[in-house]
């Protein structure tokens, strides 16, 4: 008898509580993530010996850039990725060097992951 009614006082507030979490959950809204903005440039370069892409960029908050190189050798294209962390308001630079000899043409873009925004494309001559 005592254990049936210690399990029913067991259900019945364990109801109780995933009721008002459920009830509290939308109350406590989180604040809106403030936007952040990039701005930048790049100059991608295909030598015989390897391919360069320098430059630097600046956002008004934290976030995460994503720099994608795209090179062509011989017909066949490869992609190398890297992640910068930026801070708010200070430059980051960007000097990036691959060892892709002979490649005929390379392309990097420059990615504010935070919001998927391009903040700088260069390709070589």
């Amino acid at each position: 008898m005592i254990a049936r009614f210690t399990r029913y006082l067991a259900v019945s507030s364990s109801l109780v509580a995933f009721a008002a979490l459920g009830v509290a959950a939308p109350a406590a809204a989180l604040p809106p993530v403030p936007t952040v903005s990039c701005v930048g440039s790049t100059q991608t370069a295909a030598n015989p010996s390897n391919v360069t892409v320098t430059g630097s960029a600046t956002c008004t908050g934290a976030t995460t850039l994503q720099l994608t190189t795209t090179t062509t050798k011989s017909g066949v294209q490869s992609q190398v990725t890297s992640l910068l962390a930026a801070l708010p308001n200070l430059p980051v630079p960007i000097n990036s060097i691959l060892g892709i000899v002979g490649a005929s043409s390379a392309c990097s873009v420059l990615v504010n992951n935070s919001n998927g925004a391009t903040v700088a494309t260069s390709c070589s001559a």
